[in-house]
């Protein structure tokens, strides 16, 4: 018999007809009323489902039930609790999730994005376990990363001064290995590119010199020295090689055509002074000495020459000064600070008493 003719047999039994059309209320053999009965049992059904999802949702806990002898669910005692009372040490995995979802949702900034789904689902009266639906917390999909495509670097833009320099290490590295065609190709490699580049115009001289080329390496400097402003230091590298070669007045000139350009250029001063004062210039020697003193005043070397020039002058005194300050540097040569020593003595024995 289904669940509903027990009942009203139940009913009958217990004279709960009182009044006159209850009598008419039998009980009904199931194969006549099965469409109800199904339809009866899946109300049922539908009633427990919603009554567990709204016990979810509400948040309540402890609800006991008791299932009659006829099988009829009646709730005997339902006790409500707030979140806050409920410890949290002895909810079981279904009080607990009903406790959860009883609070506030959070904000969608504080959510997170992987919610841990129950381990066990809750038992609802009269349905079996593995009958009873299971609420699923699928995580919230991760935003996609928009990745914008990254715009290529733009390219470095090398400008000629970088590119002379990139020639003249690589005929600095050449040289270095006695490859000399690479290293001279290098270098007028960095010269075609910037032809003020100093440093390889004055190696490319150096290597044309040392490879029997004293001609070539002229032309080099000269064709460096025709460019405005002039470069100095190739001034003195010609006048240098012009003295190596026995050219002792064409180094002269060469220095003294630049000379106007050179009034601050300590080096130049003092290369046109030693130069003076080997052709027996010596009062103008002096004045030369003195304008590259002024920038470095404690050159030993020049103020040796400086000396040397003076004492040629007949200015003892000075020149004896100067001898001393020459050894106070402590930077000349055990043979020239012998000379010098030497020098001492003569003024001193010169000197009248």
């Amino acid at each position: 018999m289904s669940l509903i003719n027990q009942v009203l047999n139940r009913l009958e039994q217990r004279g709960a007809h009182t009044a006159p059309d209850q009598n008419l209320i039998r009980a009904v053999p199931m194969r006549r009323d099965t469409r109800w009965n199904k339809g009866l049992i899946l109300a049922i059904l539908v009633l427990g489902v919603a009554a567990l999802a709204t016990g979810l949702l509400a948040g309540k806990q402890n609800k006991q039930t008791k299932i009659e002898a006829g099988g009829i669910v009646t709730p005997m005692r339902t006790v409500e609790a707030t979140p806050a009372a409920v410890p949290a040490k002895i909810m079981q995995p279904a009080a607990k999730m009903s406790f959860e979802l009883g609070m506030p949702p959070l904000p969608d900034v504080l959510r997170t994005m992987n919610d841990p789904v129950p381990e066990s689902a809750p038992l609802v009266a009269g349905i079996a376990p593995e009958q009873a639906p299971v609420l699923k917390v699928e995580p919230r999909p991760r935003p996609t990363p928009v990745v914008r495509p990254e715009s290529a670097p733009p390219l470095k833009k090398i400008s000629p001064q970088q590119q002379a320099d990139a020639e003249y290490r690589k005929g600095l590295q050449a040289r270095q290995a006695g490859h000399v065609p690479e290293a001279i190709a290098a270098f007028e490699a960095a010269l075609k590119t910037n032809e003020r580049h100093e440093r390889a115009r004055l190696a490319l001289a150096a290597l044309l010199l040392d490879n029997g080329q004293s001609a070539a390496a002229e032309r080099v400097l000269r064709a460096g020295l025709a460019l405005k402003p002039v470069q100095l230091a190739l001034g003195m590298a010609l006048a240098r090689m012009q003295v190596e070669h026995d050219e002792l007045p064409q180094a002269v000139d060469t220095l003294q055509t630049y000379l106007p350009q050179a009034d601050n250029n300590a080096d130049y001063q003092a290369f046109y002074a030693a130069l003076l004062q080997r052709q027996q210039r010596h009062k103008e020697a002096v004045n030369h000495y003195q304008l590259a003193l002024r920038t470095q005043p404690r050159n030993g070397l020049w103020l040796m020459g400086y000396a040397i020039s003076l004492q040629a002058s007949e200015r003892k005194e000075d020149a004896q000064l100067a001898y001393r300050q020459a050894l106070a540097t402590r930077t000349l040569s055990p043979e020239l600070s012998a000379f010098v020593q030497q020098k001492l003595k003569e003024i001193s024995l010169d000197s009248p008493k």
